[in-house]
């Protein structure tokens, strides 16, 4: 699947790196499997920040602009997206997940205000683009401060107060308790990390609980669901993985492939993993 945003713009890639333009901000990423050669070596000097990754995970930023601040908004199609230069990488955007969006819009809108839960739903990209689309969704994310950056895009972006229910908790345990209260959803869309820990230091390893977890969400599906997105960034965890989980779900359709960043003059790069089930036949 190759995404395309009208302000995003995969610029270049190449070396393991990624040459990305977000709004008016062009930024420097790693992207390790980019192993072909850069097509446009001079371009990358347009780069307005450079990340470079630690051993460990976390990395650092080399401003190149010094009048780039860290925080800066984009809009796009309709939405309004504070983006920061964390210490992780990521801007608080992940534009491969946007080719999911008109996805479950089309699915959502065939229903009156289903219910849809996401889980490690970040800083509310899909959250946003569900509600905008009349479902009331309920917003799960392990960290505080990240669920207030999500509140905050819902509020310059226009969402409707009380359409997403901003939850801070650990995934697993609120899916368990979810079950034991009998609450279901229309939709689940579930992006885990491959390794994170909950607001009690609850451990996450992708390895050991996604299974458990899909089989805990199958439980809190509604008669007459909508829809199931499983999305991953972690390797080795392949669109096959994420087609095997979910056909757990039932013998309804599935669709499974890599999340590609599209770019000018050929510079797509892979992105991560989806696999998406529907019990609606038309739903592609």
């Amino acid at each position: 699947m190759v995404t395309g945003l009208d302000d995003y713009e995969l610029l270049d890639s190449g070396d393991e790196r990624k040459l990305e333009r977000f709004g008016e901000v062009i930024l420097d990423r790693p992207a390790p499997q980019a192993l072909w050669p850069r097509r446009n070596p001079s371009g990358w000097r347009r780069a307005g920040a450079t990340f470079k990754r630690r051993t460990g995970g976390n990395g650092d930023w080399s401003i190149h602009n010094q009048r780039l601040t860290d925080r800066w908004v984009m809009r796009m199609n309709g939405l309004s997206f504070e983006l920061r230069l964390t210490n992780f990488g990521n801007v608080g955007l992940f534009p491969e997940h946007s080719g999911h969006w008109q996805w479950m819009a089309d699915l959502i809108r065939t229903r009156k205000q289903p219910k849809i839960l996401n889980l490690f739903a970040y800083t509310g990209g899909a959250s946003m683009w569900c509600a905008a689309a009349t479902a009331r969704v309920t917003h799960v994310d392990a960290a505080r401060s990240v669920n207030g950056w999500a509140q905050g895009n819902a509020g310059r972006s226009g969402i409707e107060e009380g359409a997403i229910r901003f939850l801070t908790d650990d995934v697993s345990k609120f899916v368990k308790r979810e079950q034991r209260r009998q609450r279901t959803y229309d939709g689940i869309i579930i992006d885990p990390p491959t390794f994170g820990r909950g607001p009690k230091g609850e451990l996450w390893k992708i390895e050991k609980d996604l299974h458990p977890l899909i089989r805990d969400c199958a439980a809190l599906l509604s008669e007459t669901p909508l829809f199931v997105l499983l999305t991953s960034h972690s390797p080795g965890v392949t669109p096959f993985v994420l087609r095997s989980l979910l056909d757990r779900l039932g013998p309804t359709m599935i669709e499974a492939g890599e999340m590609v960043l599209g770019g000018t003059a050929g510079a797509a790069v892979s992105a991560g993993s989806f696999a998406r089930w529907s019990s609606i036949a038309d739903s592609t």
